[in-house]
């Protein structure tokens, strides 16, 4: 049985002390930092950097507060994502939301290069990939704390560790790799709904997508089939096929045991914020209200027990009414698996697949601090 720290949102006294905050170091090595983290050791502080319009993403002054505990052990630290838009543009959406030197105390770049395409090809043994690409950064680096904002996904049922290890960790090549096997298709767009608002080719961080003569046009080599499109269309003039979506749920299983393969055994800290728990990813130009009230922030070295336990920790929990919801429910109950409820895609097949790949147990036991 895996040790899964917790820190909860719910002060014990209206004190500095008390602050999450101030308490994220006291998780960091009751869950085991100083094994992971070694004199010497350059260290990745893995984050989503967000986009233009969120701001739910994990929030800078507990980045800091990583990178401080990895300076205190010697380490070496630095912040990074992969591309989604190129580089340049998106340390200036990271500087937008806070993320930079100043702030966090290190630097901050991306880890796939300039364009996405700096990379190291890693093989795995999957049922659905066999290879993937993983982002030269990360897999140069010693150690790696993977701070994940855990939340629905309108694809994967939720993102979390997992998610921000296969597709936060790759490079450009490798993501389209793993979308691919949602079916491999484009968006198709659908004229008579269209009103030419042009959501969907603002919205496409790949510039995949364009008019012509009045008519969308999507380049199929430049499209990643990541559907950021699809969901910004407020017609539904766009849409996606979602019959790949069970093979998609294992592929990111796979493609994150490629990037934990490229790290010795012990050498990655899980930390999962249960917070914040909206209803799509930091990936899209918005932001939602959260389903749930805040819960805390759980610690473990074992990326299958703290996934497991962010979930079922969400389900547990009571909604809050009157949420947007791609859905008729105006409350989501304690006890109801909730990313299922809402998106129709059970989110613990990631979680299970992971188990059967060996990258952790699904028994686990919550140690709150």
């Amino acid at each position: 049985m895996s040790s899964v720290y917790f820190l909860s949102y719910i002060i014990k006294e209206f004190k500095a002390q008390y602050s999450p905050v101030t308490r994220l170091k006291e998780l960091m090595y009751k869950a085991g930092v100083r094994e992971v983290v070694e004199e010497g050791d350059v260290v990745a502080v893995k984050t989503h950097f967000g986009s233009q319009g969120g701001f739910r993403i994990v929030r800078p002054i507990f980045l800091r507060k990583v990178v401080e505990v990895v300076k205190e052990l010697g380490g070496k630290p630095f912040v990074t994502d992969t591309c989604r838009p190129p580089a340049l543009d998106y340390l200036e959406i990271a500087n937008i939301e806070g993320i930079n030197h100043l702030s966090v105390g290190a630097p901050v770049l991306i880890a796939d290069g300039l364009r996405g395409n700096d990379y190291r090809l890693v093989k795995v043994n999957g049922e659905i990939i066999k290879e993937v690409e993983v982002a030269s950064a990360i897999y140069e680096a010693d150690a790696m704390i993977v701070v994940s904002h855990v939340k629905g996904h309108r694809m994967a049922g939720f993102g979390g560790a997992l998610k921000n290890l296969a597709m936060g960790c790759t490079a450009k090549p490798g993501k389209r790799r793993v979308h691919d096997v949602l079916g491999g298709e484009p968006p198709v767009w659908r004229e008579e709904k269209c009103t030419r608002c042009g959501a969907c080719v603002a919205a496409c961080d790949h510039k995949a997508i364009y008019f012509k003569n009045g008519k969308i046009v999507v380049d199929e080599e430049k499209c990643v089939k990541c559907y950021r499109c699809v969901w910004v269309c407020p017609n539904r003039a766009l849409v996606w096929n979602r019959r790949g979506v069970e093979r998609f749920l294992k592929a990111i299983a796979e493609a994150a045991a490629a990037v934990i393969s490229t790290f010795k055994q012990g050498k990655i800290l899980y930390l999962n914020f249960v917070c914040d728990v909206t209803v799509a990813c930091d990936c899209t130009p918005w932001s939602t209200n959260p389903l749930i009230p805040d819960i805390g922030i759980l610690a473990s070295r074992d990326v299958v027990a703290v996934e497991k336990a962010s979930l079922d920790l969400i389900n547990e929990t009571q909604g809050i009414p009157g949420q947007t919801l791609p859905s008729r429910i105006d409350v989501l109950p304690a006890k109801v698996n909730k990313f299922l409820e809402v998106h129709g895609i059970d989110p613990y097949i990631q979680v299970y697949h992971a188990e059967k790949l060996g990258l952790g147990k699904l028994d686990y036991k919550i140690i709150e601090i």
